[in-house]
């Protein structure tokens, strides 16, 4: 084919919250993105095309994926001999075409697309949250599903060339189906999409093929992906997946606005008890500055070591609270994903407050909540995953001494720590080490295995490669400027 379009169409669902900010306030501290939707009188969403068909009473303002958040994530994971094919600027423009992804489909058949997540910022030498560091933002609910247009223009000559556009598109096809991470804050697990990819040809010297294009009529016309990727090789990484059992209860606050409600509850997603991966991440984080602290004595080793790890920003001088608004961001490298938990049974608990003068309760110092208690002899909390990208030996001694500490009921996750919730026991876990693989308990018990998992704790002693740390956040630095 010398001139006619390669077209791919793909319907896309959540499969985890997802947060991609507008920039407005008007319902948290960063609201979603949204645009106007139709709906017929069925309540069914209307397609783009057939906007007008609905009336006034059946619009609403709805979450949507822009496609420039979708093509600037998926344009990273190309090889760069290929970047023109997208445009460069005063060269060429992009031979592609993207339409924003709309809905097609709300989660869970509701209205309420949308929910609010409350977050802070612990000061880790009181184990408090950190003063003025509390915030909301908004996230679309899981299991919404959209649609994706793509077409990728072929031509005679140059690089729009069919091998080219074949390849491209089938590589975006592959990432769609594997899964993509879009949105704010993926390394707690937000923002993952998957879907069904689907190629087309149109070949514009064939009558009959452009007949088919002029009347959207694309099904006869599929094509077959191509062999050949032009994706960059994945970077090692280093993975741990475990199961565990909640040992007594765990709460992650969350609250309402009915009054007549508990004054807390578990944190609920989709309607379904989770593990939210903020929480999961900054219970880590907070251990391993502690393991870090224990091991040397140096705090700026240890910070520089958490910001080439775990991601920071930059501070105001003399005040750690305060966030420059100019200031570099280092990313992080350890992702974690929000885990459902299953198995459990919700309890209201009444609490009190005891006045320590005189012995009795405090007056209106009542507090109903609500944690989870595990079922007996459940697992309540499966595929519960940590990802370190680009993982030296020296990470991977730090995130087994984690994952320690999470299977000897030694790391608590949640609220209401000093009463004992939060507490988690090992069932089971596998280590994911490039194209090695450590099944725990097991793997213990044979020598050679457990040498090599032994030097990467070896190596976090001592920490020989510090300098590639400070090297990643020098990187950004200069980023910045």
């Amino acid at each position: 084919m010398k001139n006619g379009r390669i077209i791919l169409k793909a319907i896309l669902e959540n499969k985890s919250p997802m947060g991609i900010g507008s920039g407005r306030g008007d319902r948290s501290d960063r609201d979603v993105v949204t645009t106007e939707y139709t709906f017929d009188n069925n309540g069914v969403i209307l397609p783009a095309e057939r906007f007008l068909e609905g009336n006034k009473e059946n619009i609403r303002q709805l979450p949507f994926i822009p496609a420039t958040s979708f093509m600037g994530k998926v344009f990273r994971q190309f090889d760069p001999k290929v970047k023109k094919y997208w445009g460069e600027s005063e060269v060429n423009a992009s031979f592609i075409d993207c339409s924003d992804i709309l809905l097609t489909e709300l989660p869970g058949g509701s209205l309420n697309t949308t929910e609010i997540r409350d977050g802070i910022r612990i000061d880790s030498s009181k184990g408090t949250v950190a003063q003025g560091a509390k915030f909301d933002y908004e996230l679309l609910a899981p299991g919404a599903k959209f649609g994706l247009t793509m077409l990728f223009r072929v031509e005679e000559e140059g690089l729009a060339n069919y091998d080219v556009a074949l390849k491209i598109a089938s590589d975006i096809a592959t990432v769609i189906e594997k899964g993509i991470d879009l949105g704010a804050k993926s390394t707690v697990g937000y923002g993952r999409i998957k879907g069904s990819a689907t190629l087309y040809e149109i070949d514009f010297e064939n009558p009959a093929h452009f007949q088919q294009w002029i009347n959207n009529d694309l099904f006869q016309k599929k094509k077959e992906k191509a062999t050949v990727s032009l994706l960059l090789p994945h970077s090692d990484s280093f993975e741990i997946v475990a199961t565990f059992k909640i040992k007594n209860s765990l709460i992650i606050r969350s609250y309402s606005n009915d009054p007549k409600a508990p004054d807390s509850t578990h944190l609920k997603s989709g309607g379904k008890n989770i593990l939210s991966g903020s929480s999961i991440k900054g219970a880590l984080r907070g251990r391993a500055e502690r393991i870090l602290n224990t091991i040397q004595t140096n705090q700026d080793k240890t910070e520089t070591i958490l910001a080439g790890l775990f991601g920071d920003v930059e501070k105001e001088n003399g005040n750690k609270q305060k966030v420059k608004k100019d200031g570099y961001t280092v990313s992080s490298r350890v992702f974690v994903d929000e885990v459902l938990i299953k198995e459990v049974k919700e309890e209201i608990q009444t609490r009190i407050q005891i006045d320590r003068f005189t012995g009795g309760t405090v007056d209106s110092a009542l507090i109903e909540e609500v944690p989870l208690f595990p079922v007996k002899d459940k697992d309540q909390i499966k595929n519960f995953r940590i990802r370190v990208a680009d993982a030296k030996e020296l990470d991977k001694g730090l995130m087994l001494l984690l994952l320690k500490d999470l299977w000897t009921a030694d790391l608590s996750i949640g609220g209401e720590k000093a009463i004992g919730r939060g507490v988690l026991e090992g069932v089971s876990a596998t280590v994911f080490d490039g194209n090695a693989t450590y099944t725990l308990l097991d793997d213990l018990k044979d020598s050679e295995k457990a040498t090599v998992l032994q030097s990467y704790v070896d190596a976090l002693h001592n920490r020989e490669n510090d300098t590639d740390y400070q090297e990643r956040i020098d990187k950004y630095k200069i980023k910045k400027l």
